[in-house]
C-alpha cells in the first residue's frame, strides 16, 4: 500500500489549489470547470478535440449523464471496517481499480505558459510517478510527432513497469513494430491499442506513403498476430458493442477498454456505462474488462465496477491535475478517488471490490 496518510478534507483543499493553477495555465482552451462535463467547451474551436469533442461535445456529454443518472444503493448496518480497494492486474498489486487513461494530441498541438508541460516527456514524468507514487497507474497515449512515444515511455522504468502504452493501429506496420520495442524495453507491464482511432479524421489514411498516411482499420487475423507478437499483455480500446466484444476474445488479448474515445471519434456514440453490462455478460471471466467514459468520482468508479468493468480509467482529469500540481497533482487526485470509492463502499457495505455488485445500482431511464 502506497501512502494515503492525507484526509479526504486534506486532499480536497490541495486539488482545489491545483485546479486554480491549471485555469490559469489552459485558458482558454480549458476552463477548468468544477465538474468536467463537456457543456462548456461545446461547440467550441479548441484546435484538436481532446479538451472539447467531436461536434458539440454529445459523446462527451452522455457519457458524463448516463453515469449521473445511475443511483447507488446503500446499507449502512454492519460491522466497522476498511474496504479493501486494492486490485491484481498485469502481475502488479494496485491501491485502487482505476487507471489515468490515455491522452496523446494535447501536448504536440496546444502550447501553454507552463514552466514544466510545453515537454511531452516532463508530461509523461510527471503523470506515471504521480499515478505510482498514489498506489495507481497511467496509461499513455500516442502520436506521430518526432520524439513523442519514446519520451512517454521513459518514465516507465523508473516505477517498476508500471504504465501502459497505447499505440495506434498505424497504417505502416514500422510504425507500431518501433513502439512495441520501445515499450519492451521501458519494462511496460503492457500495452494496448486504441482500433477506435481510424475515427479521428485528422490521420485516417491507409495507404502507407501517401500524403496524410496515419492509421487503419485491423481485422482478428491481424490482431491475433500483435498479440502473439510481443512479450506482454496486449488490451484492445475503443470496444463499444458486444459484437466487437466477442471477436477481440477471439484475438487472444489480455483485456478490452470499453471506451467512447472521449467523444472524440463519434458525437453520437452511446455512453460507456451504457454497454459495459451487456458486454460482461457476453464475455464472462474470458477476458479482463476496463472501462472509461465521464468518470469523474469514487462514486463513478463505483458504479463501473458493479456494471462488470474490471478498473477504470479517468481521462482529463488527470490532465488538469497534473498542469496545475505535476507530478503531486497527479498523485492527489489518484488519492481523492481512492478516499471516494472508499468511502461509498463503506456506505453500500462492500468490504472489497467483489462485493460492488449489479444489484448495489438503481438505473432508471
Amino acid at each position: 500500500m502506497m501512502d494515503h496518510s492525507k484526509n479526504y478534507n486534506e486532499v480536497l483543499v490541495q486539488y482545489a489549489e491545483y485546479q486554480l493553477a491549471a485555469r490559469k495555465v489552459l485558458n482558454p482552451s480549458c476552463r477548468v470547470c468544477k465538474v468536467c462535463n463537456g457543456i462548456a467547451c461545446a461547440g467550441r474551436f479548441t484546435n484538436v478535440l481532446e479538451f472539447g469533442a467531436k461536434g458539440n461535445n454529445l459523446g462527451f456529454i452522455n457519457a458524463y449523464r448516463a453515469l449521473e443518472d445511475i443511483r447507488i444503493e446503500l446499507d449502512v448496518i454492519h460491522d466497522d471496517y476498511n474496504p479493501d480497494t486494492s486490485i491484481e492486474l498485469f502481475g502488479h498489486t494496485f491501491d485502487l481499480p482505476v487507471f489515468a487513461s490515455p491522452i496523446g494530441k494535447i501536448l504536440t498541438d496546444y502550447t501553454f505558459d507552463s514552466p514544466l508541460f510545453n515537454n511531452n516527456d516532463a508530461y509523461a514524468d510527471a503523470l506515471v510517478k504521480g499515478a505510482y507514487e498514489a498506489g495507481g497507474m497511467a496509461w499513455l497515449g500516442d502520436n506521430k510527432a518526432e520524439g513523442y512515444f519514446f519520451g512517454q515511455v521513459q518514465p516507465i522504468r523508473e516505477v517498476d513497469g508500471v504504465g501502459v502504452p497505447t499505440i495506434k493501429p498505424w497504417a505502416d506496420r514500422e510504425e507500431v513494430s518501433r513502439r512495441i520495442k520501445w515499450s519492451e524495453e521501458a519494462g511496460a507491464m503492457a500495452i494496448a491499442t486504441d482500433l477506435d482511432a481510424i475515427g479521428l479524421g485528422y490521420q485516417y489514411s491507409g495507404k502507407v506513403g501517401s500524403k496524410n498516411e496515419g492509421v487503419c482499420s485491423r481485422n482478428v487475423d491481424e490482431l491475433k498476430e500483435l498479440v502473439q507478437s510481443v512479450n506482454v499483455p496486449v488490451i484492445i480500446k475503443g470496444i463499444m458493442s458486444v459484437k466487437t466484444a466477442v471477436k477481440a476474445c477471439e484475438t487472444g488479448a489480455y483485456g478490452i477498454l470499453v471506451s467512447n474515445h472521449g467523444g472524440n471519434v463519434v458525437e453520437s456514440s452511446l455512453a460507456p456505462c451504457d454497454v459495459v453490462e451487456d458486454i460482461r455478460k457476453a464475455v464472462g471471466n474470458s477476458i479482463k474488462v476496463f472501462a472509461d467514459g465521464g468518470v469523474r468520482s469514487g462514486e463513478d468508479v463505483f458504479k463501473m465496477l458493479a456494471l462488470g468493468a474490471d478498473a477504470v480509467g479517468i481521462g482529463r482529469p488527470y490532465t488538469i491535475a497534473v498542469y496545475g500540481g505535476g507530478q503531486n497533482g497527479a498523485a492527489i487526485y489518484t488519492q481523492k478517488i481512492y478516499w471516494e470509492l472508499q468511502n461509498i463502499m463503506r456506505l453500500a457495505n462492500c468490504m472489497s471490490l467483489k462485493d460492488i455488485t449489479r444489484d448495489k445500482l438503481i438505473i432508471r431511464r
